[in-house]
């Protein structure tokens, strides 16, 4: 899926494709003291990272199952009163006998992407499926939205007992030295014999 398709006219006119911004020059160094982070706080900053990433999978992966769950409840009912209405002769793509094309400008990309993630090297063959034959495809696709949307809240409920509190804990205290950095230099240029001596003399002349 193209990143830039099923977008409405408004979107198209006022969506950016053209311009990226990069920062350059010295806010990227690490001669940029407000820039200049400890190893305690590398840590925090690679663990809120993670939670980051994770709580978007979880966040998209739930977007999609309640974008699905209509659709899914909709062929239901379709299903129904076509069976209430007599009309079981069979045949039809996945055994259904009435006709359900799914609008391509309901799901958008992130939808999609997050479909695509469950099935690994056989998304894109998923995403056929889904729209070339909503009917089969949406409920297996819903079946297995809601097993990975246990599994990853289990899976971050986990990481956060085991490993994330103990990060910002065992971290954060320690981050807040700013001098961390700095203080093995300052202390030695402090108590070289040059400078003590120079210090020596200065207090004796005065």
């Amino acid at each position: 899926v193209a990143p830039c398709s099923y977008r409405s006219p408004m979107e198209q006119r006022v969506l950016n494709d053209v311009w990226v911004s990069l920062p350059v020059g010295s806010e990227e160094s690490y001669t940029f003291r407000h820039m200049r982070k400890n190893q305690y706080e590398e840590n925090l900053f690679r663990c809120e990272d993670e939670r980051f990433e994770i709580d978007m999978v979880v966040d998209s992966n739930a977007a999609t199952l309640k974008r699905l769950e209509p659709i899914a409840e909709e062929i239901k009912l379709l299903a129904k009163d076509a069976e209430l209405a007599g009309d079981e002769e069979g045949g039809g793509l996945g055994g259904q006998t009435f006709k359900y094309e799914l609008d391509r400008r309901v799901l958008t990309s992130i939808h999609l992407h997050a479909i695509s993630r469950l099935y690994g090297e056989s998304g894109k063959t998923m995403l056929t499926l889904l729209f070339s034959n909503p009917t089969a495809a949406v409920p297996i696709i819903l079946r297995r939205l809601r097993q990975k949307d246990s599994e990853f809240r289990a899976g971050r409920s986990l990481l956060h007992q085991r490993r994330w509190s103990n990060v910002a804990e065992w971290n954060y205290h320690k981050s807040l030295d700013h001098r961390s950095l700095t203080w093995r230099t300052v202390d030695k240029r402090a108590t070289s014999t040059r400078t003590l001596v120079a210090e020596i003399k200065d207090r004796a002349g005065h």
